[in-house]
């Protein structure tokens, strides 16, 4: 229980994991000093200095750095442990900077550990929307850059296809009997960029449900024979590359009509609002983003 004259800077200290003396060099460098001071002149920390305290230390823990996130609280001072969430926003621009010039110095080091640590304290659907994305976004928009480069584009797309496979490790070792052919995730013909199934692999695995991920460039014909072998409940299929027609879908259905399956569509190839075939019990379905593509697999592998 707090006393009614404040926390002193040992128990906010103990309290967030934090050194005192940390608490003390933030205070005299960015400004984050207690609202109030005993009579004898020590400071106080009230519950909600704590957890305007909480909240820097949560981003910095992160990755951010220090200055960006007390910049993130004074955006909106009223913003608590809770409510972490929107000042992570706030400053996720700041932490994917800091990964865009540790891969334009080629310091795969520091990407990874900044992924590993988003990762693990985001969870992979946080980590992914928030950070990851915006990151690839940026690095897509720099690879022309000379400085950048394409190899800066591949050092952080390995960098970040490591990590996430590392989560997917972890997060396995805690399915148990979870059978993984259940659930196929593969790349249409020709589709090279297998990120995302690496993405939706380990967001998958953290959810407790396992899989099959073929990777990039899998011809229909083979998927279509792992189906027949498998009988999976759900199926995901990514394509970054316009895909004008659907034919493959036609390919997958014709070996899947004697049970109920979900067929998802992923990835901007397939265009904003195409016109799904409707197969019987073969289900087509179009998802956006890598949580709904999480919820939507978690149905269909639900035990009837």
């Amino acid at each position: 229980m707090t006393s009614p004259d404040g926390l002193s800077v040992r128990d906010v200290a103990a309290r967030l994991g934090v050194p005192s003396a940390t608490l003390r060099t933030w205070e005299r460098r960015y400004g984050l000093a207690p609202s109030s001071r005993s009579a004898g002149g020590h400071r106080r920390y009230s519950e909600a200095d704590v957890g305007r305290l909480g909240v820097v230390a949560r981003l910095v823990a992160d990755g951010v750095p220090v200055h960006s996130a007390v910049a993130a609280i004074q955006s909106d001072p009223d913003v608590t442990p809770a409510g972490v969430g929107r000042a992570a926003e706030h400053i996720s621009g700041d932490l994917v900077s800091v990964l865009l010039a540790a891969a334009a110095r080629r310091d795969g080091v520091t990407v990874r550990r900044h992924v590993d640590r988003v990762l693990a304290q985001r969870g992979v659907v946080r980590a992914w929307e928030e950070v990851l994305v915006p990151l690839l976004q940026s690095v897509g928009e720099r690879w022309r850059d000379p400085s950048f480069g394409i190899a800066g584009e591949h050092l952080t797309s390995e960098m970040i296809s490591t990590s996430l496979r590392l989560a997917t490790v972890r997060a396995s070792r805690h399915l148990g009997d979870a059978d993984p052919s259940r659930v196929l995730l593969a790349n249409a013909e020709e589709e090279q960029h297998a990120l995302p199934l690496t993405a939706l692999e380990a967001a998958l695995a953290e959810d407790g449900i396992g899989c099959r991920a073929f990777g990039a460039r899998v011809p229909s014909h083979a998927l279509a024979d792992e189906m027949r072998g498998a009988s999976p409940d759900a199926v995901f299929l990514w394509a970054s590359m316009r895909r004008p027609d659907l034919d493959v879908l036609d390919t997958l259905a014709g070996v899947s009509r004697q049970w109920s399956v979900l067929i998802l569509l992923g990835g901007p190839g397939w265009g904003k609002n195409p016109e799904l075939p409707d197969l019987g019990a073969v289900r087509v379905e179009r998802t956006t983003d890598l949580g709904d593509a999480v919820a939507r697999i978690r149905e269909a592998t639900r035990p009837r």
